[in-house]
């Protein structure tokens, strides 16, 4: 059984853009948020992170875009950005595909019911029925790229990328597959932000984004996105590989009626992450936090920072992702791919900081994910260059 599992590649369909060096770019001057419209839909007072998709028709069979979903739609383009049919080299039949979706296609499954009830169940478009099954993403990839491995979906709420990076790692390390692709991909729907706006989930306009920074307003900026990783055994990797990913780890945490989260658990959440990899709370050069801009949950991502700083005797930075993709629940796939783009690149930009912080390029080697959601879910996730 391996225990190094390498990335070789990841590619994205984000708001930040559709390439790694535009989000290594925009980590320095992060997009802000735009008004969002949804054609044939009444406008709703709302702003958040879309992704531009103009680019699908000269990558993607246009007949076939017409057929897909927009969250199918943006995980072809993430996975052939990755360069996924080029790496295969031939081993397609032996590549499993792990998606974690935590809406699966809401939009299309709402446009399908909404269909069935204004033709009065009469002949609904098939598409919409087929695009709204939350498979739809893993199946599709492996149609278009003719992967024959496992193909798993896991829709687990905000947790939903780091099991199916789970899955994949197990199988990886078991032998039973020699590639894998992880995709987390989530929509940003009309229905969604508009129950979001009914709840006073959203930032209201002209309200800054900045993630972690003291004084930050309640709410968030919805947001959308697909990363799609490819991953490999140690034995199979190369001297082009952006890192290593070590572990994963997700569940429930315990809670705390003073700081939502208990601290001592989240503690020792993230120690048995680090000690089942073989490494040491002072070991972490980065901690890349799921902060998403709501002033009370990221006073909870710091408390849980400053605890594992103190287990570790040092001080670890706190650096944020959400700024460049918005709040969706699949989001941590996306800070899976910044984290492997600052360590494939050597350099933590300053953006991811708010710009009040830098860090020495080449200095960080390991990188520690962490993700919480006020659902009661967390997760972790530990890389490291080669």
């Amino acid at each position: 059984m391996v225990s190094r599992v390498e990335i070789l590649n990841i590619g994205v369909a984000s708001p930040a853009g559709n390439t790694l060096e535009a989000v290594l770019s925009a980590m320095d001057h992060p997009p802000p948020p735009a008004p969002l419209r949804f054609p044939g839909r009444d406008p709703v007072e709302a702003e958040g992170f879309g992704c531009d998709l103009s680019q699908t028709r000269e990558l993607l069979d246009p007949a076939k875009i017409r057929r897909w979903g927009r969250l199918q739609t943006m995980s072809l383009l993430a996975a052939k950005k990755a360069g996924l049919p080029e790496i295969l080299n031939g081993s397609r039949a032996q590549t499993g595909v792990y998606v974690g979706t935590g809406m699966g296609s809401l939009g299309e499954t709402a446009i399908f019911l909404e269909n069935m009830i204004l033709q009065k169940e009469n002949f609904p478009k098939p598409a919409h029925f087929v695009n709204s099954v939350h498979n739809a993403v893993a199946s599709t990839l492996g149609l278009e790229f003719g992967l024959k491995g496992e193909n798993i979906t896991v829709a687990h709420r905000e947790i939903s990328f780091d099991a199916a990076l789970g899955h994949a790692l197990s199988a990886l390390r078991q032998g039973r597959v020699k590639y894998a692709v992880v995709c987390g991909a989530d929509e940003m729907n009309y229905f969604q932000v508009l129950a979001g706006s009914a709840q006073n989930l959203w930032k209201t306009k002209e309200t800054s984004f900045q993630p972690l920074a003291d004084g930050n307003s309640r709410g968030t900026f919805p947001g959308e996105g697909s990363a799609v990783c490819i991953l490999t055994a140690d034995e199979n990797g190369g001297d082009q590989s952006l890192g290593s990913v070590l572990g994963v780890k997700c569940g429930r945490y315990k809670r705390d009626t003073h700081t939502y989260i208990n601290l001592s658990h989240a503690g020792d959440f993230l120690e048995e992450l680090l000690s089942s990899t073989g490494v040491q709370a002072s070991e972490v050069d980065l901690m890349l936090l799921g902060a998403n801009g709501d002033g009370r949950l990221d006073a909870v991502y710091r408390a849980v920072g400053a605890e594992l700083e103190r287990r570790s005797g040092r001080k670890i930075p706190q650096a944020a992702f959400k700024q460049l993709c918005g709040d969706y629940r699949a989001a941590s796939g996306f800070g899976f791919a910044v984290a492997a783009l600052c360590l494939g690149s050597g350099r933590v930009p300053a953006g991811l900081f708010g710009g009040a912080a830098t860090i020495p390029d080449g200095s960080v080697k390991t990188i520690l994910l962490y993700h919480l959601s006020r659902s009661g879910v967390h997760s972790a996730c530990l890389l490291r260059s080669l």
